[in-house]
């Protein structure tokens, strides 16, 4: 009993002296995010952004796969599965970005090993979604975008 009672004691001070970041990268606002696409799954690396609202936002969006083209849209609440399926109808010949009011910025499609980088305005104070709409990817391929 006084070894787990020691245990427990040494796990405690250890634990309680250790420093807690508190920078939580979500919640933090950077209007020059990097955004990049996790090898050849379909995942951005990042599922949440935070930018100030209204201000311009620099992207930096990168595409490390060696097989799959991914672009970046940026939608209205709620329009995303809209968008997606619009961007398959309208195919490789537009990048898979339809045209649509409920885009509020998007990238062209980005050959593996590539980047794009974009400039566009903050959208209100909100969450919006992000997806890729390469042919489907937009159903697992997404995150928010947080205004604030």
């Amino acid at each position: 009993m006084q070894k787990i009672t020691l245990i427990l004691i040494t796990f405690l001070a250890i634990t309680s002296c250790t420093k807690k970041s508190d920078n939580n990268a979500a919640n933090s606002i950077n209007n020059t995010p990097t955004l990049s696409v996790i090898g050849e799954s379909m995942q951005f690396d990042k599922t949440e952004l935070t930018v100030k609202a209204g201000e311009k936002v620099t992207l930096i969006f990168k595409n490390p796969s060696t097989t799959l083209e991914h672009n970046w849209l940026l939608t209205q609440k709620g329009k995303e599965n809209d968008i997606g399926l619009a961007g398959i109808k309208v195919g490789k010949a537009k990048q898979f970005v339809p045209d649509d009011p409920a885009v509020l910025a998007h990238t062209r499609l980005v050959e593996p090993g590539g980047q794009d980088t974009i400039t566009f305005t903050a959208p209100p104070a909100g969450d919006y979604p992000y997806i890729c709409t390469n042919a489907g990817h937009h159903m697992v391929m997404k995150g928010i975008l947080h205004s604030k």
